[in-house]
């Protein structure tokens, strides 16, 4: 397969330097930009999994920034996370070599396929990798480009193929969202987020609005009907939206729990539909009903879809089980958000009748004060609460000043602590652990180190 012609990825690309490719987002497009038989460099201050897999694919990268790994590239890309004043992008700039936004890439891969896309302040993970999972399972090869690696999807979280669907998670942040031209747009649900970037709640409802508006005349709509600022939000859009949620034609009849899972029962305009989800969480079933109907306008019959639903194995970093033993379970997920800590905790909950012991790094400063208010009443289903430090990525926030003392000091628990490392927490988690504890762990992939380590004792502690 040879590079896509285009306004980026035209004819004379050979090779793509990728500035930050360990990212869960620049990944994926490494993998997509491998697919289309490029070569590919990249550098990124981290090694991880991803990287490891692009180089068994033949990924040239580095392990830290410096100018010279741009040299022999024909294109350089980064993220929205890369400040302006990377070696490598200066040095691209300097050279004449041409830079682009991770998300001018995902648009023009996105706008030449029938492409899905997948928006929302929570759940978007999840549900572009549903819809790629069926689709995939009811034999239609996608294209897909998502924030978080899926089991169901071969560990991939990126993947190109001409002429096919192609799925992609539509971020808000640094408008990238605007770019994306799909046939089909989900909008999973909306609440303030990302304030450092918007700068206020209604200038973050009118970039999804301006989503919306922008969608092709032909396009179909598909958001949470019971969330006030999405009706407002679905006007702008050419085409009436296609509702889900309580009391709309596709709703949620029954969540039951079950020991993997759990049982859920649809109302579709189609007829109802049970479908066993290998995953825990209300959240999780609604996540599941927007990817039925996105999967439905992509002409897959609803039973079939939900057929397929049966055998996803979720996301990574999602409420993923990294250890189990001794008695003692280990959760990890990305949760950094008021609700979704609210609603991971739920689903965790779902797990024991003992105790559920919640270890949270929040990520950045700004959001932290944010949405301070929203964050005192998140951890009221877990039974105690340890805060790690906040993470900042270096260079984002200038200026803002907090610390996780702040939301120990405020939040509504009983037993909720902060200890300023990770080997304190690790320290403390391996002396007062008991039988029947679960562990969750949750925050930005920041906090995986400390996931791994307690992973580890808790393994030891069963071989022991």
């Amino acid at each position: 397969m040879s590079a896509a012609p285009g306004r980026l990825l035209g004819t004379d690309v050979r090779r793509v330097h990728v500035v930050g490719i360990a990212g869960a987002g620049m990944s994926g497009v490494a993998a997509a930009l491998l697919d289309l038989e490029l070569e590919v460099s990249g550098s990124d201050l981290r090694a991880s999994p991803a990287t490891a897999q692009l180089e068994s694919r033949g990924a040239r990268i580095r392990q830290g920034h410096a100018a010279g790994n741009v040299a022999g590239a024909d294109l350089v890309v980064h993220s929205a996370a890369v400040p302006a004043d990377n070696a490598e992008l200066v040095e691209a700039r300097t050279r004449g070599v041409p830079v682009a936004s991770r998300a001018a890439i995902i648009a023009e891969l996105f706008n030449a396929s029938r492409g899905i896309a997948v928006a929302g302040t929570h759940g978007k993970s999840t549900t572009s990798a549903m819809v790629a999972t069926v689709l995939r399972e009811t034999g239609r090869d996608p294209s897909f480009l998502l924030g978080a690696a899926s089991p169901s999807l071969d560990h991939a979280n990126g993947r190109y193929r001409r002429d096919s669907w192609m799925v992609v998670e539509a971020d808000e942040f640094d408008s990238a969202f605007l770019a994306y031209r799909p046939e089909i747009a989900v909008i999973t649900n909306l609440e303030r987020d990302h304030l450092d970037y918007f700068g206020t709640e209604a200038r973050m409802v009118e970039a999804f609005a301006a989503f919306a508006a922008g969608l092709p005349a032909d396009a179909r709509l598909i958001a949470r009907g019971d969330v006030a600022d999405l009706r407002r939000v679905a006007a702008r859009a050419p085409t009436p939206a296609l509702w889900f949620g309580p009391d709309e034609a596709w709703d949620l009849e029954t969540h039951l729990p079950v020991a993997d899972g759990c049982r859920v029962e649809f109302r579709t305009p189609h007829g109802p539909v049970t479908c066993r989800l290998p995953l825990r969480g209300r959240h999780n079933a609604w996540n599941a009903l927007a990817a039925l109907m996105a999967c439905t306008l992509a002409g897959v019959p609803v039973s079939e879809a939900a057929r397929a639903l049966e055998s996803f194995g979720g996301v990574e970093r999602r409420l993923q089980l990294r250890a189990c033993g001794g008695g003692v379970r280990v959760l990890e997920d990305y949760a950094h958000h008021p609700t979704a800590v609210r609603a991971t905790v739920e689903a965790a909950r779902e797990c024991t009748h003992r105790r559920l012991w919640a270890i949270y790094q929040p990520l950045l400063r700004s959001r932290t004060l944010d949405l301070l208010d929203d964050f005192v009443e998140a951890f009221a289903g877990a039974d105690r609460v340890t805060f790690a430090e906040i993470y900042s990525p270096p260079g984002r926030e200038q200026g803002v000043e907090a610390s996780s003392s702040l939301l120990a000091a405020r939040v509504r628990h009983p037993d909720a602590s902060f200890l300023p490392s990770f080997d304190d927490i690790a320290d403390l988690v391996a002396a007062e652990a008991a039988d029947g504890d679960v562990i969750l762990v949750m925050g930005p992939d920041s906090v995986t180190p400390l996931a791994d380590r307690i992973s580890v004792w808790v393994n030891a502690r069963a071989a022991a």
